[in-house]
């Protein structure tokens, strides 16, 4: 069976994912991952040649894996690293690896993100999702299992981990959001949580209250909490389930999903595990049979 190389390039991390399309859906078939940080390299807006550098040597390492897998279809999604000022010297930079770059403007990221979510919940048809990532934060309004609309801000968990923690920044950008955007200026009891950052709480939770994919809003202040206390148990877990690259941001994260639950007055979280790069994929076959058609 044919298999797909898609490359995401965050803020935080490069990965790599390599997939085969069954029934119509993504299925994973290897995964790999580079703490790569990008969004430090960027200072005025102008990301640094040792930041082009070092992410390039990542994706030539990965095409060399794609190579001897023998797969020729390889693409990358660039999301907030791609919002500079130096964004062709980066993109070609990056096409010298042998992807196929795709630079995402915010709202496409976000659209995205709903694309692939609609994999892992199809059943939940009108809400309110989210993606909190390294450098910029997501919020996707839906209806009718469809997008109506979809708006990314530039706070995420890495740039919020030079805020305060307690930082009033993440509750005026998302009411900006909700002011600007009146699909988003709802109330939700559920929200579909998209991304690494929520993948990552999941996993806390799931250890320490067995709750899987869908958690209770409440649980998620629980562990903010004991985590800021340093209560042993809450630690241990954490150091245990939390990819040690993500540690340091994690609270972050977690302040900015907070937020969210508060404004939207949430209760449920259901958490995807399919997001930007399964939806990413998805929509690229469907432009590459557009072409080939």
């Amino acid at each position: 069976m044919k298999e797909y190389a898609v490359c995401d390039i965050g803020s935080n991390t490069i990965v790599m994912i390599i997939y085969e399309i069954c029934n119509g859906k993504p299925v994973q078939k290897y995964y790999e991952s580079d703490p790569v940080h990008l969004i430090s390299y960027v200072e005025d807006g102008i990301m640094s040649e040792e930041g082009i550098v070092k992410a390039s040597a990542v994706l030539m390492r990965y095409r060399k894996t794609a190579e001897e897998r023998g797969i020729t279809s390889c693409w990358a999604c660039i999301t907030e690293p791609c919002r500079v000022k130096n964004r062709d010297e980066l993109v070609a930079a990056f096409s010298e690896s042998g992807f196929e770059i795709w630079p995402l403007s915010g709202s496409r990221e976000a659209a995205l993100d709903f694309k692939g979510s609609r994999l892992s919940w199809p059943e939940i048809s009108e809400g309110i999702a989210f993606d909190v990532g390294g450098g910029s934060t997501e919020l996707i309004a839906f209806e009718n299992g469809e997008c109506t609309a979809a708006v990314s801000f530039p706070l995420g968990c890495v740039r919020l981990f030079r805020l305060p923690l307690d930082t009033p920044e993440c509750a005026a950008m998302i009411e900006k959001c909700r002011r600007e955007n009146p699909e988003l200026a709802v109330s939700s009891d559920t929200l579909i949580g998209i991304g690494g950052t929520v993948r990552a709480a999941a996993r806390l939770c799931t250890r320490l209250y067995g709750t899987g994919n869908i958690i209770p809003a409440v649980k998620f202040l629980d562990i903010f909490r004991k985590l800021q206390a340093g209560e042993e148990a809450c630690m241990q877990a954490f150091l245990e389930t939390i990819d040690p690259a993500r540690q340091p941001v994690f609270l972050s994260g977690i302040h900015m999903i907070l937020e969210i639950i508060r404004i939207y007055r949430a209760k449920l979280i259901y958490v995807s595990e399919t997001g930007i790069r399964e939806g990413f994929l998805l929509e690229t076959l469907e432009h590459t049979a557009d072409i080939e058609n």
